[in-house]
């Protein structure tokens, strides 16, 4: 299926408006609205999201999510969604506070799966989402976020697509080493983020072949 026709969500999470991840969401949402895909879009530093788990979460963590009445818009927008972008800095090996507490909170029981009775392990119930892409931001080199073990991409490669469609596929396109690259080379890879999360071609275009 084309990404043009998937039901689209954008997350996004970053504390300084001037930030480069801020730019890339002006781009994507632009290419979005050109491309004239159904998307909506989840702020978690406009909403004000708390990531974190509270002791009443944690204790019913296995509970219905009818109980969690302030988490109703997140989890509505995540069963929706076909395709989830995710666009965030990378901090520590990996995905902020917000994003990883959306993560923790919203993918909850009931929602991103169930543990049937008597089963010891979860069952994804995230069927109808086809597509993750991750944009992100790294100070360091491709080679130190190898050594220091690839943790943002394992969480969502390993754990968040397994909860999804069986034929989900996951696109990563990062930008790294930004404190030492040219402001020209920072524009081009701006530039480049329609084409790479194939928002550059017509709806009717055939099924994309995504790299995991």
């Amino acid at each position: 299926m084309s990404s043009n026709r998937l039901r689209t969500l954008v997350v996004v999470t970053h504390p300084k408006p001037t930030s480069l991840t801020r730019s890339a969401l002006k781009r994507i949402i632009d290419a979005l609205d050109a491309a004239d895909v159904e998307f909506r879009l989840l702020d978690l530093d406009e909403l004000a999201f708390d990531p974190r788990l509270t002791r009443h979460e944690a204790i019913n963590h296995l509970g219905s999510p009818d109980d969690r009445p302030d988490l109703a818009p997140h989890i509505e927008a995540l069963r929706w969604a076909e395709r989830l972008i995710l666009i965030h800095p990378t901090w520590f090996s990996g995905q902020p506070a917000r994003l990883k507490g959306w993560f923790d909170r919203v993918w909850m029981n009931e929602v991103a799966f169930e543990l049937p009775d008597g089963a010891t392990r979860i069952k994804g119930r995230l069927r109808q989402l086809r597509r993750i892409d991750v944009v992100t931001t790294m100070g360091s080199s491709r080679w130190i976020n190898w050594i220091q073990g690839n943790g943002g991409r394992l969480r969502v490669n390993r754990t968040l697509r397994v909860l999804c469609h069986p034929r989900c596929r996951t696109r990563w396109t990062v930008l790294h080493r930004v404190d030492n690259l040219e402001p020209d080379d920072i524009a081009a890879w701006l530039d480049g983020l329609p084409a790479r999360l194939d928002l550059d071609r017509p709806a009717t275009a055939g099924p994309t072949t995504i790299d995991s």
